[in-house]
């Protein structure tokens, strides 16, 4: 039986701005071919593959970019960098051959600038009209120039694209991707979170981690703004406070062990456990509150040191609980 696509409106939310990303997708379509393409080969200039954090971290950018933020720092507002450092860290930057990067467009498109995230560092690229091709997805040779701007103006908030070509430092002292050549890798149907303020719903937070990510990834932090972890950061810093744990432990001889989510009891701590039902051995089974028993049963059959990092659930007192706790 062939599978039935969902049509545009049972994706998103019919209004204004999502109709117009519809059609900026069908226009896609049809310059492209594949509007979604599974497959973007980025560069490695920095030894690794070239996201932009490893990118704006790797030695010649990361020390264009320094050199550049010192002396604009003791300039006036509004004053552009001396022109000859702006040449000499050119040709550094040139030196070092084409880039290729991808990611999600993090401003909205005006004019030939616009930044693009990784989810954890931003980069300014730069297309000006006439000087950069669009790479069609089906094989296809690129779309000439002309085609290119028009598919470049179309870009929504967003949107993930890749760019190929040489950074190079602006005007204004920033350190930018020129566009020699624009792939289109998907488009955004919905619009992006408010870049300020993100999403402020915990209960949006909790259920569509997704778009919580997203927005954190996105959101600008306003000058004299006290400085909090993202979401992305926080994920980040809870699995190396876990990774940390887990190594301390194993330098120290102890065995990482797994001991059953569901038993016939409800033991290991007093308080109200989940229940549930095994159709297949007509049994009921009781999500754990403690991996405890099953550990001490370890230290009797002769294993000393063992450990378990892993989530016990229990029926929380009230809606401000955690029903699920990772011990």
């Amino acid at each position: 039986m062939p599978m039935t696509l969902p049509s545009f409106d049972e994706i998103v939310v019919p209004n204004d701005q999502t109709e117009a990303r519809g059609e900026h997708l069908a226009r896609f379509i049809e310059l492209v071919g594949n509007a979604y393409p599974n497959k973007f080969d980025r560069s490695s200039l920095s030894g690794n593959e070239d996201t932009i954090s490893n990118l704006k971290a790797f030695g010649p950018v990361a020390a264009a970019a320094k050199e550049m933020a010192d002396v604009r720092a003791t300039l006036e507002p509004g004053t552009r960098p001396p022109a000859e450092l702006k040449d000499k860290l050119n040709e550094t930057l040139k030196e070092l051959g084409g880039v290729r990067i991808a990611g999600r467009v993090a401003t909205p498109i005006r004019g030939n600038f616009v930044h693009l995230t990784d989810g954890r560092e931003k980069l300014q690229i730069y297309a000006k009209k006439g000087q950069f091709t669009l790479a069609r997805n089906d094989g296809g040779a690129d779309r000439e120039p002309e085609t290119a701007w028009e598919a470049w103006q179309i870009l929504d908030h967003g949107d993930l694209i890749g760019v190929e070509g040489y950074l190079f430092v602006t005007n204004t002292g920033e350190v930018s991707v020129h566009v020699e050549r624009l792939t289109f890798l998907s488009k955004a149907l919905s619009p992006m979170p408010d870049k300020v303020h993100g999403i402020e719903d915990a209960e949006i937070k909790q259920r569509k981690r997704y778009l919580d990510l997203i927005a954190s990834s996105l959101r600008v932090e306003m000058a004299g703004e006290k400085h909090e972890l993202s979401t992305r950061e926080t994920f980040e810093v809870r699995a190396k406070t876990i990774s940390s744990i887990r190594h301390f432990l194993e330098d120290n001889g102890y065995i990482e062990v797994e001991t059953p989510m569901l038993t016939p009891k409800a033991t290991g701590a007093a308080a109200k456990p989940f229940k549930t039902h095994h159709n297949a051995l007509d049994i009921a089974l009781y999500a754990r509150i403690a991996p405890e028993l099953y550990l001490k049963r370890l230290l009797v059959g002769g294993f000393e040191k063992v450990y378990e990092l892993s989530h016990t659930s229990t029926i929380p007192s009230s809606r401000c609980s955690n029903s699920t706790v990772r011990i």
